[in-house]
Order: structure tokens, then sequence, then C-alpha cells
């Protein structure tokens, strides 16, 4: 029975460890990945019905998405069993048509929806963006729901990392559709892909056990390695170019044909990066990628686009011009780390829209002149780390200068706990923001060595402690108290933390943060 006891209570001593670092890593937003979509074996995923997940960018603000019963980012009510009496829109498109980084009110293709109904215009525009979709994936979801949702108008959005995956049957390991060059779509079903490893749902086998991605094919057209889709970058284009750019060209004819067939018209709108659009923007990322000046040129994903869906007989808007002439006064379209529109970048996209489909022949007329909203975004642009460091101020400042009323005036004290939160969120965002500018392989690194440096520096800072905080655990696991374990935990833990924070200046805001 001894031994039993014994058992449980390393069993429970290692499972309390294990969930207090889970715990923290996940506090530190390094847990797994949170995934949008399921398996779908006619476009190789799609996103999740019916869910409601909380997603968070490398700027700091978080984005709710709220996905309905037909699987779209839209309103509860749009599905195919209540198709309204309207002119239909159907947007397809990768991330930035889902609104990866921005709340439906600053969505590109929710506020085109908004303007074109305030002139009374009577439109209903369905949103299939999904995360990581190709040109080909878009298509191939026309051909399978399209006819169901009736459309006269359909908007294709696509960016440059297209052109490469599709020519693949794969996106990283997903098995996805392609087409051949003459437009139909390959044959055979696409098969599952094999059940992630159990590591991958929590955050500590993400850290320590998740490899590098593999199925990442790289290139060395200069002086650093860079992901084969930015091949379509490149001035000079290599060889492994030519059966993407080909299969890109199926593609938009298939997209013709099944267009025709519904009776729909098709523009499409290749959306242009960062770099096309600001030319500061550009000198940074060209130096961050190693390439010459002349080796690469950020507008050709973009032309070859037009030119591809040109090919196929579809009409094309180029919004390179409005969105440039919306940035001719300083303001950032983009994120600064990730690569999506801002809230800025989707309102002048959906100006852009707005002004180029004016002329579009099936679009109903307006019957009113309702003037297009500002393009100030509604939505608050504050990082969403602040309301966190606020309320925290409010309550721990409160508390301090109640508690020590006698010894501190309450003024300085609510003061200097605001002091001291500054900088525990501005070493913790700064290293966030490190991480998500270094490689998924560089940035883990990073994270275990300052794992490690703290885990060793706690420990120096304890000294001789140490050795009376293991005689203590050996005492209690040899006599088998497993249920106090716990208790016996959680005070170790405490007292050893005011024991470092008691000898160090630096980190005592950190621990003390905590309390």
């Amino acid at each position: 029975m001894k031994f039993i006891n014994v058992v449980l209570s390393l069993l429970i001593s290692l499972a309390i460890g294990l969930g207090v670092f889970e715990g923290g890593l996940r506090l530190l937003g390094l847990g797994p990945p949170v995934t949008l979509n399921e398996f779908d074996a006619d476009l190789g995923w799609s996103k999740t019905p019916s869910t409601t997940l909380m997603r968070g960018n490398a700027e700091g603000f978080e984005v709710e998405f709220t996905f309905n019963a037909a699987g779209l980012r839209d309103d509860a009510g749009v599905t195919t069993e209540t198709l309204p009496s309207a002119y239909r829109v159907i947007a397809l498109g990768d991330s930035f048509t889902l609104g990866f980084t921005v709340k439906r009110t600053d969505l590109f293709v929710d506020l085109l929806e908004n303007w074109w109904n305030a002139e009374g215009r009577g439109v209903q525009i369905v949103n299939t963006g999904t995360e990581g979709y190709s040109t080909d994936q878009e298509v191939a979801w026309l051909e399978t729901h399209g006819a169901a949702w009736e459309p006269d108008l359909v908007l294709l959005f696509t960016y440059e990392n297209d052109i490469f995956w599709n020519g693949q049957s794969y996106y990283t390991d997903l098995p996805k559709p392609r087409y051949t060059t003459t437009g139909t779509r390959e044959p055979g079903a696409l098969a599952a892909p094999p059940a992630r490893p159990w590591h991958q749902s929590t955050a500590i086998g993400h850290l320590f056990l998740s490899g590098p991605d593999e199925s990442v094919e790289l290139f060395q057209p200069g002086s650093v390695p860079l992901p084969k889709e930015m091949g379509a970058l490149l001035t000079d284009r290599p060889d492994f170019m030519e059966e993407p750019l080909a299969r890109t060209g199926g593609a938009m004819l298939a997209l013709a044909r099944k267009a025709e067939s519904l009776n729909a018209r098709v523009v499409v709108v290749p959306i242009p990066s960062h770099s096309a659009i600001h030319s500061e923007y550009r000198e940074a990322f060209q130096t961050r990628m190693g390439l010459a000046t002349d080796a690469w040129d950020p507008d050709q994903p973009v032309d070859l686009m037009l030119e591809a869906a040109r090919s196929a007989g579809l009409d094309v808007l180029d919004v390179r011009p409005a969105l440039k002439s919306a940035a001719a006064d300083g303001e950032d379209l983009y994120f600064q780390t990730d690569w999506h529109l801002n809230p800025l970048g989707n309102r002048a996209l959906a100006r852009a829209l707005h002004d180029g489909l004016a002329n579009c022949p099936t679009l109903p007329a307006a019957t009113t002149e309702a003037p297009l909203p500002d393009t100030t975004p509604t939505g608050s642009s504050l990082p969403g780390w602040l309301p966190w460091y606020a309320g925290l101020w409010l309550a721990l400042g409160s508390l301090f200068a109640r508690v020590y009323s006698k010894v501190e005036k309450p003024l300085a004290g609510f003061l200097k706990v605001g002091v001291m939160l500054a900088v525990v969120f501005s070493i913790a965002l700064g290293a966030s923001q490190l991480l998500t500018s270094l490689s998924p392989e560089m940035g883990r690194i990073v994270t275990l060595s300052a794992v490690v440096l703290i885990l060793g520096f706690v420990a120096y800072k304890l000294g001789n402690r140490m050795d009376t905080i293991a005689e203590l655990l050996k005492a209690f696991i040899g006599r088998g108290h497993w249920y106090l374990m716990p208790l016996v935990t959680v005070l170790l833990t405490v007292g050893s933390l005011l024991v470092v924070a008691a000898s160090s200046p630096l980190v005592a805001p950190f621990i003390y943060t905590l309390f």
C-alpha cells in the first residue's frame, strides 16, 4: 500500500508541475495553434460550421471568428435554404477575404455589401474566404457549391502565393485539388490527412517536440533561403514556377466555364502585397529576403494573375492605383509584422471595389445617392493588451493604495503599480514581437533558451534552499502523502518566488505582479 501511495505522490507532483508549466506557456501566448478548419473531401479543408473561436495576430489584436451553419464567416441566416430575393455576389478568396486580422465591421467584404445596400442596390455578398486557400480551391468551391447559391456575380480575390500552390497537390501536409492546364480538375478523391500528433495539442509538446516544418520547400535566389511560394516574385523566373503558372491558367479556364454554366459574371481582383503598395516596406522586405533590387518585382504576381484571367476571358479589376492613392498620405494599409490588410487597408480596398465595379453591367443601379462612410475604421484600433493593462492597473493599484495607505500616499502607490505593470508588459510584448519576427525554428530555440535561463536564474537565487526543498519533497513522497502534494507544491512555489523576488529588484516587479 505504501508503494502505491509513493507512486501516486510522484504522479501527482509531476502532473502539477506539468500543468503549471502548460498554463504558463499558454498565458505567454505560446500555446498550440488554434485551427479554424476541418477536413473536406472536395476542397481539402473548410471552415468548421457553427463554431466560434478567438485568434490573435502579431500586432496584438484579437479577432473573433463565428462561422454559421453553412461554414461561412457571415450572418447566421445566410444559408442556401433561406436565399433572399437579391442580387447575389459570391466572394471567393483566402485569409484576406476571410478577414483573418480584422473584425467583420472592418472587413472589406461586409463594408462593400453595406455600402451597396445603403445605395438601395439590394445586394447580398456571400463570403466564402477560407484560410490557406489557393485559386484552385476557390474555383473548386464554386464548382461544388456554386449552383446552390445562385450567384449573379463572382468576385475572385487572389494573392501572390496562390500561383505556386496552384501547382501543388498538397498545402504543407494537407491535400488539395488542382487543375490541369486545360481547365479540368484532376480526378481522384482527396485522402484525409493523418491525425496530428498528440503533442501538437499541448503547449509543452508544441514547444519541445515540434520540429521544423519539412513540408515547406526552400530555394535560394539570393543570400537567404526562401519558401518556393515566393518564386512568383522573381524577375528571372525559376523553372519550378512554370507548371504552377500553367495550372493557374487552367484554374481560370475552369472558373470561366463554371461561371458561364451558372450565368454569372466573374471579376478577378488580385490583392497586392505590402511591398507593391508601400515603397518603404519594399526596401525593408528586400533587405530581409536578401534579394538584389533587379532580382524581384512585387508587382509581378499581380500582373501574372491579371494576364491569366484575361487569357481565360474573365473581367479583371486592378486595385493597385486606388490603394497607392489611399496610402499616399503616409497611412499604412497593412500590418507591420503580419502581411494582411489592417482595418484602414480593408476600407481602402472596399472603396476601390465600390468605385471599380460601379460600371459592372449586371450590378443593380443605385436608387439613392447615399455618400460612402468615412474611411476611418469604426472599430477600436486599440491593441488587445491595453484593456488588460488598464484593468490590472485599476485593480492592483487600488488594492495597493488601500492596503498600504499608512505608509504610502495613495496616488504615489497607484502610479508605482502602473510603472511596474508597464515594465512587465513592455518586456513581454517586446519578446512576443521578437518571436514573431523570427523563423519558427529560431523562435523555438530562443523560447527554449529563455525558459532554461529563467529556471536557472531561479535555481541560482534559491541557492542552498534547493536542497531543503528537495528534502521536503522527498520526505512527503517517501511517506506516501499524495493527498498533501498539491498543497505542498503550491506553498513551495509561492515561497520560492517570494525568495527570488526579495533577492533581486530587477525581477521583483514581474513576480510581485503575480500576487
